[in-house]
């Protein structure tokens, strides 16, 4: 449940055998006739045929199929792509106005400004980029600011838009920030921002949805105030009306 922003309360995968020998005396032995060898047309002969013709088709076959593997396995690695490499698509086209994020709190500070998001100066080859920033202060109380920051990819699919708002939120991480356990709105992730305390405190968090990254930061009414866990329950819930305003 929000809380009042004003009041420093705030939510929180084989063998051939011949026929038989008929002997004569008037011929010697050597020139005893017998059955003839058997024809070259017969059975034997004809069996080795049909097998030779069997080996000789099944091999075919063989080499016929080797063929179609080969041709088949040449297509699918040769063949070049018709399509660029996928990465995740963008998800946002475009962002929120301030407004539309302050009507999910409760009893925020005024709006400073209702600006719609405009480009910003560091976009680059592969990446143009959207900014919005909003604030909501008043003397006394404390403030909220927000930074939202569209990433849209130059080369549709190429996942160079979510690739750059994961990337700022890895940076703040590799900072200290302290990566958020609970969910925040529909964040894909959030971390805890610490700053420096010299002044009013202050507390932030960063997150990244899609092809869009997040910076709220939360700053204390005086330098007085000084609950930390009070800070942070601002801050998500700013963090998670931001989320939440994207669509």
């Amino acid at each position: 449940m929000n809380r009042p922003l004003g009041s420093r309360e705030w939510p929180s995968v084989r063998f051939v055998q011949q026929g038989p020998q008929y002997p004569y005396p008037q011929y010697p032995p050597y020139q005893q006739p017998g059955y003839p060898p058997p024809k070259s047309g017969g059975k034997t002969a004809l069996i080795i045929v049909l097998v030779m013709a069997g080996v000789l088709l099944l091999a075919g076959v063989g080499v016929g199929a080797f063929f179609l593997l080969r041709s088949d396995d040449k297509r699918s690695v040769g063949a070049p792509s018709s399509t660029a490499p996928a990465g995740e698509p963008d998800k946002y086209s475009s962002l929120p106005r301030c407004s539309e994020v302050g009507s999910r709190m409760n009893n925020l500070p005024p709006l400073s400004s209702d600006s719609p998001a405009e480009p910003a100066t560091t976009s680059g080859d592969k990446i143009q980029l959207l900014q919005l920033t909003c604030s909501w202060m008043k003397s006394g109380s404390s403030s909220g600011t927000l930074s939202m920051l569209l990433a849209k990819s130059n080369r549709p699919g190429s996942g160079d838009g979510p690739g750059y708002a994961k990337a700022g939120y890895q940076i703040e991480v590799d900072r200290g920030a302290k990566p958020i356990t609970e969910k925040i709105g529909n964040a894909t992730k959030a971390a805890d921002v610490d700053y420096d305390q010299s002044g009013p405190m202050q507390c932030g968090v960063r997150f990244y949805q899609g092809n869009v990254d997040v910076t709220v930061v939360v700053t204390a009414a005086d330098t007085t105030d000084r609950n930390i866990e009070r800070c942070r329950r601002n801050a998500h819930s700013l963090a998670k009306a931001a989320s939440e305003s994207l669509a």
